[in-house]
């Protein structure tokens, strides 16, 4: 009976170790959104980040060097975080396809739904958009269904496998994250040339790598975890939501009653209000993608440094690959007989995902 009752207490001490952590991480990421909108005047969107600067490397959209400053500053993170704080990283593998097509779905939905957990959760919630509060009800709700559902099925394929040495691949996985990180700081750096803006950009990614590494979202088995609910449920990764949303809802009033950012002459934010059918299609195939493999846009980029590096590359491989489909699959499916419509509105275009605009999750452009 006490062996049975210091399990219980160990594992209670457990779960509010990692409230604690959740919290801890989830407010340095409000303060990393919160700073980013008050230097620059943007929202913080990891898809939108990822998306636009694949977009820009491969000539698909015009620059916005910006976005390669802040992809950069979320490696540097990373990496740093894991030489300081290896425990928020998880150690080993996942199987490839899994992650590859956790990796395509998740694309697909954040493209299609115009954002992820950051820009439509910590960021819309926190304007008080609807469509925001559309897109989190529908990719949370179908995450909590699909991982509850598959739990017993994919229980196994959710444990990382042993962790790899400190060797090829895993030490080439690091050099090569520094190397990314530098070469995309400088480059943006180079087609910035603000110091100000490089130092806002830089140092608000790199802070929310630091949110995520404390708060438990670089780990697919925390995600798993928090998504299934069980008899095993750990609710602690709702704190992180909670901790940056609670210092969101505190600071942006206040930042929003300003004539303009600091380093900007006015704010750029987006403006449709719009409620379409793509914010539930999307957030429905995110929330697919996130309860299979466990990774949303931001932890998949931070992830990178960690021991499952090589199964984070996989994921973003895919990711990148559902983000590309779903700018080329609309285009193939537009009949080339039809009339050439005028080009959306301004404010329209303020909330769409294609090239060149701004949604919830695309903060940089």
């Amino acid at each position: 009976r006490r062996a049975s009752t210091k399990t219980t207490y160990e594992r209670q001490m457990t779960l509010l170790r990692d409230i604690g952590m959740a919290a801890l991480g989830g407010s340095i990421l409000g303060i990393s959104t919160s700073a980013y909108l008050a230097l620059v005047g943007r929202v913080t969107g990891m898809s939108g980040t990822l998306r636009s600067s694949y977009l820009q490397l491969t000539g698909q959209t015009g620059p916005n060097p910006m976005n390669f400053i802040y992809l950069g500053g979320l490696l540097a993170g990373g990496a740093v975080m894991h030489m300081l704080y290896p425990a928020g990283f998880e150690e080993g593998g996942y199987s490839t396809a899994m992650m590859v097509g956790s990796g395509v779905l998740v694309g697909l939905g954040t493209t299609i739904g115009h954002g992820c957990t950051s820009g439509h959760g910590l960021c819309g919630l926190a304007r008080f958009s609807k469509r925001s509060l559309v897109a989190v009800v529908s990719f949370f709700g179908t995450g909590l269904i699909t991982a509850s559902a598959l739990y017993w099925v994919m229980k196994s394929d959710w444990e990382p496998v042993e962790s790899p040495p400190d060797s090829f691949p895993r030490a080439n996985m690091a050099y090569g994250v520094w190397a990314s990180a530098s070469l995309l700081v400088a480059y943006g750096s180079y087609l910035v040339r603000d110091v100000f803006h490089i130092l806002s950009a830089f140092g608000c990614s790199f802070t929310f790598a630091v949110g995520l590494s404390l708060s438990g979202m670089l780990k697919p088995t925390k995600v798993h975890g928090f998504l299934a609910v069980n008899q095993n449920w750990d609710p602690s990764l709702a704190f992180v939501l909670g901790g940056g949303l609670g210092v969101n809802l505190l600071l942006w009033p206040t930042i929003m009653k300003w004539h303009a950012p600091i380093a900007r002459d006015a704010f750029d934010l987006p403006t449709s209000v719009e409620v379409k059918p793509d914010l539930v299609y999307g957030g429905i195939l995110f929330g697919l993608g996130w309860a299979i493999g466990g990774v949303c846009p931001g932890p998949g980029v931070v992830g990178l440094s960690g021991g499952y590096g090589m199964s984070m590359l996989m994921w973003l491989l895919g990711c990148v690959a559902g983000q590309q489909a779903a700018v080329i699959i609309p285009k193939l499916l537009k009949s080339p007989k039809a009339p050439a419509k005028s080009l959306k509105s301004d404010a329209d275009r303020k909330g769409s995902s294609s090239i060149g605009g701004m949604d919830e999750a695309t903060p940089l452009q």
